[in-house]
This record gives structure tokens, sequence and C-alpha cells, in this order.
């Protein structure tokens, strides 16, 4: 099996022609190499076009930026033109200022758009968030990105024990026979 020359990982590769000659490297490697030479063309190119473009790059910006906060919606150009429309706050009315910036908000459960309001507005709004910790959906049970494991979490006696799982069954067995020793009135 062939590798790539410069990461000497089995990628898919391509037969690329350079200076010196024909040469096996992956897509990845090779758009690296590229970016390292090219930098002042490809951020000439990029001014150039945010120069010519200022509309379609501040449009795309915050579309992605609210993507990147959760807001899930069909039609992200529609939420634009409200959010470019809008002078005031669509829940208590008053008038946009450089404090009291608009807004966009979501459900943070869902990503449903609901409405574009002042930043206090948007502040005050409760909203029930996901728990970042517990993932499974089960008391005390979560999953570690870092482990890539699952891990039971209790605090007993003052301590907070935790273990790690390679699966949430093994986890949830776990839990339950915990359960059942400290009904019994053992602990280990």
């Amino acid at each position: 099996m062939d590798h790539c020359v410069e990461c000497h990982v089995c990628h898919q590769w391509y037969d690329v022609t350079m200076n010196s000659g024909v040469k096996k490297c992956c897509i990845k490697c090779y758009m690296k190499e590229y970016r390292q030479k090219n930098k002042e063309k490809i951020l000439h190119r990029s001014k150039e076009w945010n120069k010519n473009n200022k509309e379609k790059s501040k449009k795309s910006t915050r579309i992605s930026e609210w993507k990147k906060k959760g807001l899930i919606c069909e039609n992200y150009d529609q939420v634009y033109e409200l959010w470019l429309d809008s002078t005031h706050c669509d829940k208590c009315g008053c008038q946009y200022t450089k404090k009291n910036h608009k807004d966009m908000e979501h459900c943070h459960t869902t990503g449903a758009f609901r409405g574009i309001v002042c930043h206090k507005c948007n502040m005050n709004m409760l909203d029930k968030k996901k728990p970042t910790t517990n993932t499974s959906g089960h008391k005390n049970i979560g999953y570690n990105k870092l482990r890539k494991k699952y891990e039971y979490r209790k605090r007993y006696y003052g301590k907070t024990r935790t273990k790690y799982f390679k699966t949430l069954s093994q986890a949830l067995c776990w839990k339950y026979i915990m359960l059942l020793r400290m009904k019994a009135g053992q602990f280990d």
C-alpha cells in the first residue's frame, strides 16, 4: 500500500508534479504546501473579494455566526432580511441603541428562530439549556469526549467518585448495581 511522502499516512494520494518532478502526496499535504507558498496571493485575493462584495461578506459572516450559536431554520436569507429591516425590539418595542443592540433570539434546545429582540430582552429570556455534562440522558452518567468513554459520577460521603465504561449499557448496569448495594447497606 502506498503512503503519502509528506505525512506517511495511507491517504488517497495523487501524483503531484512539482519543480523537482513527480512525487506521491495526499491532497491535504499538497494543499498545505500550496497555501504556504502562496500566502500573499491568497490573502490578496480574499481582501479583493471582500472589498468588492462587502454586503455578501457581512451577510455570510452573520449567518455563519448564527449557525455556530445554534440557529436552525429553513431560510437563513429571510431571517437576515428580517434582521436588516428590524428597527425595534419584537418583545418590548424599544428602539435599538449602541448599548442595547439587536440580537437574534432562538431556542437553545431545538434551534428554532423566535425573533429579533434587544439585548436586554435576549438576556432576560429563560431557556432550559441541555446539560453539557450529561449527554446520555441518564442521571450521573455522561460521555467523556477526551477519554472517549462513558463515565458514572456520584458523590459519596463528601467525595466524588468517577468510574469509566466503554458502553452506555455497562455504565447503566454499574449504576443499578450501586443503587442495589446502597439499599442493602453495602458499599465498597
